[in-house]
Parts: C-alpha cells; structure tokens; sequence
C-alpha cells in the first residue's frame, strides 16, 4: 500500500505538535511495509511561490535502522496582498497537488492539515482520482479562521458562531497586535471598512458565510475524519460531519525513549529546587499570564515563599498575531523564581522531563491532546492542566494529574504547592492513552477498510 502524507510540516522543517505526531505515525507505518510519501508547504520565502521541491527526510529510529521518505516540499509564503478566500481554496496548490497525485498514485491521502499554504479543496482532487481520504483534525482551523476559537479578545469563544460574529473577531486586533494608539487607529480602520462592505481589504460577513460554505462542500467528499480528542469529536459532529465518518482516536508515539524520565528527578544536587517546566508558545492562549500571577502569589505566601523551587519557560514568542505578547509579559524583572529557555527539540523531550518535577500546561483553549501532556504521561512526570475540555480529557486527574479552573492563577497556586510539599511527585503507573502499534493498527485498519 502507498500512502501520500498531507502536513503542515515534517520534521526537520516542523517541530510542533502536528509535525512529530505526523514523524512517529509515518515512522510506524513504514516499520509495516506500506510505502509512505509527505507533501507539505514551506512558507520561509526561500524559493518562489509554488515551487515544488524534492527533498527526503529521516524517520524515527526503528527496527533495521533508520530510513528516509521522500517529502515534497511546496513553496507557498505568506503574502498579505493575497485575498482571504486563497487562505483557505487555492486554485494553484490545488493543480500542483494534483501533479503530485498522477505522479506518485496514492491509495490513500491522508491529510493533518489542509490549510495554512495548503487548499481545504485537495480532498476534492483526490476525489476526482477516486482516491480515499482521511483527515485528522488537528485543530479548530476547519471551523475557525483563527485555528484555537480563541477570539481577538483573548477569551475562548465556544464557537463556532455565526459568519457575522467570526469575521469580526478576524478583522479585528487585538491589544498585543501592536502599539495602545496603533490598534485604536486599526480598529477603527477595519470598522469603518467593514461598513463600505469590505473593500477588499478586510474580512466580512459574505466572506465568512462563503468560507463556510466552502469548506463544508469540500469536507463532503472526505471518508474518513479521526479526532484526537473527544471534545474535538463532539464539535466537529455537532458542525455537521457525519457519525459513520467521524470516529476517536488519540495522538501516540513511541514512548520508549521516555523510559529514563520515570525515576525520581534527575537534579544537578541535592539541594537542587523543584522543577517546573512550561512547554509552548509564549501567546495569550497558552495562559502564560496565568502562570507567572500564580507564581508572584506563591512568592508572597507560606510555604512556598521559603521553599526552593522555580519554573522553567521553554519556548519563544509567537510571530504574527499577538506578536508583542511575549516581549511584554516576559520583559522586566521576573524574579529568581522564572527562567527562560529555549524551545527544544522533540527528540530531547524525555531529558527535558527527567529534570522536572512537574508540567504546567494552564491553556485557555481547548487543545487536542497536547503533545506536553502525552509526553509526560510517558515518563511518568505529574501534569497541573486548566480545565478546558480537551487538557482535562488527558490529564484525567487525579490520575495523571491535577486539573483547575482556567484562568485561575491563585487555584494553579495551589495545585503547584502539592508538588513543592511532596504530596505529588513521580507517578509509577502512568502510561500512554494508546501504543504507537495500537494507534498503527487502527491508521491501518481504515486505510484497509476504504481500499476494500
């Protein structure tokens, strides 16, 4: 069997969640004998538009050693000239998608992005071919122009709403967007556009009613969609994808090399502090704000003020929107309690965990069984998560964890005291929601049943 991979990236050239998923799944496939190529857009500028790229990349180490797959790489950055319908249906990625096709004969296509340099219409041209495809959803993008239904307000929104509510939130900036004079200036700007009809130059209701209609007739000729996480199973059922199509299934990954994270702490001595390890993007969704409020409350109070312990940020700020978050929360002084760090690579995920005492995932989105938690479930390391629906469905406290309700730093505080007082520490049982062979099997399992 061949299999064609449609990504947002592919490791080295992607690094995120999506992407390393993507890199063990291909991983385990290939360990099974079926013939897998990855298609996925690059958006650096590097190349000119649409140029199609032949590249290979390495998998995860398996059995025999490790391999290569080919990648083809399409060239498509990022132009803000372009009109809002390319960001999600284009017409040339569409044809190049299809040269791809008649070259390389796929039985399957199976999609872990569709938009973002990619074209919600490619399940449309596999469909011509007589192709089956499957989609996981990887996140909100399918319903949300934004990707997190988190609005320009910084508040999830528990969408998706009506075209009218959504191109709004689109169009407008929000207070990390730029400079206090520049988003009142902005916002004023895009109003008063939006109430000539647009112009062309920002987001309307038409756009957004056109946009839905779109990506629901393309959605159509998709055979399969698998959902990571049983939140994302319930939205996306409730927008309209069949029952027969839509089915469960969690991310997985080879958890092996987790192994050496299980024991107690690896520390530098004995005097070392509690750890705790923050993982992800420095932007407004992540609830980073409500990380470092809980910590200035932990320092003001007993017992924590006088017990030795710090948090650990591994990431970067967020280009793009909400480009000044980061540089803004994270400037000035932060005390002895926050260190910065670089974000690192997947692979150095178990070391990283084998010198914490715990994860702080506090999102203020829903996730979709984040990458963080899976990881450290694997190795054993406690999770403190918020509450939305798709942290809390992996943390599945107390068992792996414990949960709060998001956006409340003092009750963050609270839970990260359990772990300073040794009350939660190294969780023996902790285990992975599936193996990597099951979670194959399944993969398998339908692309066997659609090519029946």
């Amino acid at each position: 069997m061949k299999v064609l991979f449609v990504t947002n990236g592919f490791p080295p050239r992607g690094r995120w969640g999506t992407e390393f998923y993507t890199w063990q799944l291909v991983g385990g496939l290939v360990e099974r004998g079926i013939e897998v190529t990855i298609l996925h857009p690059v958006r650096d500028g590097s190349k000119p538009r649409y140029a199609l790229e032949h590249v290979h990349a390495n998998l995860p180490s398996i059995p025999g050693g490790s391999r290569e797959v080919p990648v083809y790489l399409l060239h498509n950055a990022g132009d803000p000239t372009k009109a809002f319908r390319t960001s999600y249906i284009d017409s040339e990625v569409d044809m190049i998608f299809d040269e791809v096709l008649a070259a390389e004969s796929p039985d399957i296509v199976h999609f872990t992005y569709l938009l973002w340099g990619l074209s919600v219409n490619l399940p449309v041209v596999a469909k011509r071919r007589g192709i089956p495809t499957v989609v996981t959803l990887t996140d909100y993008g399918l319903l949300c122009h934004r990707g997190q239904m988190f609005s320009s307000e910084l508040k999830a929104c528990q969408g998706p709403h009506s075209p009218a509510v959504c191109a709004k939130c689109i169009r407008t900036p929000s207070k990390y967007d730029g400079s206090p004079l520049g988003v009142f200036i902005r916002r004023l700007a895009v109003q008063t556009i939006a109430a000539l009809g647009g112009l062309g130059k920002v987001v309307t209701e038409k756009d957004l009613a056109l946009r839905e209609s779109e990506v629901r007739s393309c959605l159509e000729t998709v055979d399969r969609f698998l959902a990571p996480t049983k939140v994302f199973e319930r939205i996306f059922g409730e927008w309209g994808i069949p029952k027969e199509k839509l089915s469960h299934l969690i991310y997985s990954f080879d958890d092996r090399p987790y192994a050496i994270a299980r024991p107690a702490p690896i520390r530098a001595h004995p005097a070392s502090p509690i750890r705790f390890g923050f993982m992800g993007q420095f932007t407004p969704h992540k609830g980073v704000e409500t990380l470092l409020e809980a910590v200035r409350l932990m320092q003001a109070r007993l017992p924590e003020s006088v017990e030795p312990w710090c948090v650990h940020l591994f990431g970067r700020a967020a280009g793009g929107r909400n480009r000044r978050f980061g540089p803004l929360v994270l400037s000035g002084d932060l005390g002895p309690r926050i260190v910065i760090e670089e974000p690192f690579e997947p692979e150095d995920a178990p070391r990283i965990l084998a010198s914490l005492d715990a994860v702080v995932v506090p999102s203020e989105w829903d996730e979709n069984a984040p990458l963080t938690i899976l990881q450290a479930r694997a190795s054993g390391v406690p999770v403190i998560g918020s509450d939305m629906e798709g942290v809390a469905e992996v943390v599945q406290a107390p068992e792996f964890g414990l949960t709060f309700p998001t956006g409340d730093a003092a009750a963050l505080a609270d839970c990260m005291r359990e772990v300073i007082l040794g009350r939660l520490g190294r969780l023996p049982d902790s285990k992975m929601p599936m193996t990597l062979r099951d979670h194959t099997d399944v993969v398998s399992g339908i692309y066997d049943e659609l090519n029946s």
